[in-house]
């Protein structure tokens, strides 16, 4: 689905700094607050904006940047990703298309990095791993890079499937409900009111 060029200035300005107000971000982006509050809560049923965050450098903590490739058994990479993801040092955590997993761990101490490498060397499904210590950071942008059209994909809100090109739009209310075809768009305006209705009566 594309995203419009309101959306676009949006994530573009958040990026830049995510403790600007509706307001400034009205200002900036050239149309009403009220319409600024409705794409960034859309922005963020769609998953595109997954929160806001300070930035804040460990090493000037003094703690220690921990960056691990993990191997793992073969069909195994999705549920070891998971269980990797829980561990509270892991900072983040991804998997490539070869099913290797890169993350990056976050310790308070050096005396920390033995007894997390053998907690990661234990889980069930790990073949082998690497560890690198950062010594020092270079560059961190931020991760997206919002230049030219922008699109997202978006799972139908009936189904849950992944809807192939642009979903059929519902405004309910004032919000606006994605779903891919005109029999989950059937399905989910009778599920809403429904489900409203029922409110109500209760």
């Amino acid at each position: 689905m594309q995203l419009d060029r309101t959306d676009a200035k949006i994530l573009r300005a958040l990026q830049e700094d995510a403790r600007r107000s509706f307001r400034e971000l009205a200002r900036r982006v050239g149309v009403s607050v009220p319409t600024v509050s409705a794409h960034v809560a859309n922005l963020e049923r769609l998953g595109v904006l997954s929160g806001y965050h300070a930035t804040i450098d460990p090493e000037k903590l003094h703690q220690v940047r921990l960056f691990l490739i993990l191997k793992c058994r073969s069909r195994e990479a999705e549920r070891v990703g998971q269980v990797l993801a829980k561990l509270p040092e892991v900072r983040w955590t991804i998997r490539t298309i070869e099913s290797r997993l890169i993350a990056e761990a976050v310790l308070r101490s050096s005396k920390a990095v033995n007894p997390f490498l053998e907690r990661v060397g234990s889980l069930d499904g790990v073949v082998s791993f690497t560890h690198h210590v950062a010594a020092k950071r270079f560059k961190e942008a931020p991760r997206a890079i919002l230049s030219g059209p922008l699109s997202t994909t978006v799972a139908c809100f009936e189904c849950g499937q992944a809807i192939e090109g642009e979903p059929i739009k519902l405004r309910l209310e004032g919000r606006i409900h994605y779903v891919c075809c005109p029999s989950c768009e059937q399905l989910y305006k009778e599920r809403y009111f429904r489900i409203k209705a029922a409110a109500q009566a209760g």
